[in-house]
C-alpha cells in the first residue's frame, strides 16, 4: 500500500474516531468496576427483584446481567458516536463533495472512516468483557450458575452484536444528512434488540408457553442461562461479526457509489 494512501487512512481513522473509543473505554472500565461493588450493598428487597424478574439467581448473576447491558451500551453507541462524525457530520455541513474532490475513490474513503469505528467498539467491548470475567470471579465457584469463562464469552457475543449493528447501521446513514435523525435510527435499532427482555420484566406472561421462544430472544438473561456454551459462542460471533462487517463495506461502498452528494 502506497505511503501516501496509508497516511490518508490514518488522518482519516483519527478524524473519525478522536477521543470517543479512549472515553468510552475508560468509562467502560468504570463501569465494570462500579457495578461489581454497588450490586452486593444494594437492599436485598432490589436484588431479589431483579432475580425474580429476570430468572436469575445470585450475586453473581446479578452483577453480571448488568454488567452485559453496560458492555452492549458501550461498544454499541461509542461505534454510533464514531459512524456520525464520519458519515454523517460532513453530508450535514456539506463538506462531502470536497472530501471527496481528492483523487480518492468513495470506497476508500468509506474503509478509511468507518472500518475504524467498528475496529474501536471490537476493543472496548473486548476489554470490557476481559474485566467483567475478572471483577465476577469471587462470585464463581461450585453451584454458582455462572462462571469467569462464561462472563468472558456473553460480553464477546454483546460485543459481537453491538458490532454487527453498526454495520448495519451503516447503510441508511449514508443517506442521511441530520445527526438528529441517525441518532433517531442507531437508537431504534438498539432498542429493538432489547424488546423482548422488557417484555420479561413488564410482561412475563407473554412468554408463558413459549419458553424456546424466551431463551432465544430475551438478550441479557439469556447468557446467563446458557452460560456455559457462552465462550465459544462468543469467539465464533466475534469473528462472524468481523466477516459481516467487511461485507457490509463492500455493500455500502456499492450504495455510497449510487448516491447523490448533496
Amino acid at each position: 500500500m502506497p505511503a501516501a494512501l496509508l497516511r490518508y487512512r490514518a488522518l482519516e481513522a483519527r478524524y473519525a474516531t478522536g477521543w470517543v473509543p479512549l472515553v468510552s473505554l475508560l468509562v467502560g472500565i468504570a463501569v465494570v468496576v462500579f457495578t461489581a461493588w454497588l450490586i452486593p450493598i444494594l437492599p436485598a428487597q432490589v436484588n431479589g427483584f431483579m432475580e425474580r424478574a429476570f430468572l436469575i439467581r445470585g450475586y453473581g448473576a446479578i452483577i453480571l446481567l448488568n454488567e452485559y447491558i453496560g458492555i452492549y451500551l458501550l461498544a454499541y453507541f461509542a461505534g454510533v458516536t464514531g459512524l456520525m462524525r464520519a458519515l454523517v457530520e460532513p453530508r450535514e455541513n456539506r463538506a462531502l463533495e470536497m472530501l471527496l474532490s481528492k483523487p480518492i475513490s468513495r470506497r476508500v474513503f468509506l474503509e478509511a472512516r468507518v472500518g475504524p469505528v467498528l475496529l474501536s467498539s471490537v476493543v472496548v467491548g473486548v476489554v470490557m468483557s476481559l474485566l467483567t470475567g475478572l471483577v465476577v470471579r469471587p462470585f464463581t465457584g461450585e453451584g454458582s450458575p455462572v462462571s469467569v469463562a462464561g462472563a468472558i464469552g456473553a460480553g464477546l457475543f454483546l460485543t459481537a452484536l453491538a458490532v454487527l449493528l453498526l454495520a448495519v447501521l451503516v447503510l441508511p446513514l449514508l443517506r442521511v444528512a441530520d445527526t438528529f435523525q441517525g441518532l433517531i435510527i442507531a437508537f431504534v435499532l438498539w432498542v429493538v434488540t432489547m424488546m423482548p427482555s422488557a417484555a420479561l420484566l413488564y410482561r412475563p406472561d407473554l412468554f408463558e408457553g413459549r419458553e424456546r421462544l424466551r431463551d432465544l430472544i430475551v438478550l441479557g438473561p439469556n447468557l446467563i442461562w446458557f452460560d456455559s456454551a457462552m465462550l465459544p459462542l462468543g469467539v465464533l460471533a466475534l469473528g462472524v461479526a468481523c466477516v459481516a462487517s467487511w461485507g457490509a463495506l463492500v455493500l455500502g461502498a456499492r450504495v455510497f457509489e449510487r448516491t447523490e452528494l448533496r
